[in-house]
């Protein structure tokens, strides 16, 4: 004998809901799991790369002046991640800097693709431990940069290493790769039913 109607229902929405439960369920663990790849990716440029991400100006070091007698060469390493049709151009490949000298790098960033769109950098200093002897008071790596289509634009980098970097380190390498964050929407051309249609209308007559 067939169960009645009402069992049947009741047995198929508790098993909609069941499925709904674990659909929720696996979408805030993914979710999680997206934002859990962050630290991830920070130990891995740490510990595979040398690089360790840095993206907030730290207080200004402790220097009691510019110190003549050491020079610390410094590299810049540009990339562009593949769905971000932009060129990033150091002004200089490398510098010589003393400890405690601020010192200013002009990049130039330029979109050479159809639409605008904003990007932003994630910056990174190898060797690591470096880093906590740099301080950057300006940075195009600090907010999200947009740029229209064939649109160019000067960014200075102003840092300074204080006195304090161990005596072993003599380059240290700024590495900065930028990644996509939204793109403009295309520009709506005029519809042709109403161009049509105002080319229709007589002109006016006295």
């Amino acid at each position: 004998m067939n169960p009645p109607a009402d069992a049947t229902i009741h047995a198929l929405r508790a098993r909609n809901v069941r499925t709904l439960k674990w659909a929720l369920l696996a979408t805030v663990a993914a979710f999680g799991f997206g934002f859990a790849l962050v630290p991830f990716y920070d130990v891995l440029c740490e510990k595979v790369l040398g690089i360790k991400p840095v993206q907030t100006a730290t207080a200004p070091p402790v220097c009691t002046g510019v110190d003549t007698s050491r020079l610390i060469t410094v590299e810049f390493d540009t990339s562009i991640h593949a769905d971000l049709p932009w060129a990033l151009d150091s002004q200089r490949k490398t510098v010589q800097v003393h400890p405690c000298a601020l010192t200013e790098v002009v990049f130039t960033a330029t979109n050479r693709g159809a639409l605008g769109m904003s990007g932003q950098a994630i910056f990174g200093v190898a060797p690591s431990r470096a880093s906590v002897n740099l301080t950057k008071t300006e940075c195009f790596c600090f907010t999200e940069q947009h740029l229209f289509a064939g649109e160019s634009r000067q960014m200075p980098v102003r840092f300074m290493l204080d006195d304090q970097l161990p005596a072993d380190i003599s380059t240290i390498t700024f590495r900065y790769v930028f990644n996509p964050l939204r793109i403009d929407a295309p520009a709506t051309a005029p519809s042709s039913a109403v161009a049509t249609q105002d080319a229709a209308v007589p002109p006016h007559q006295i």
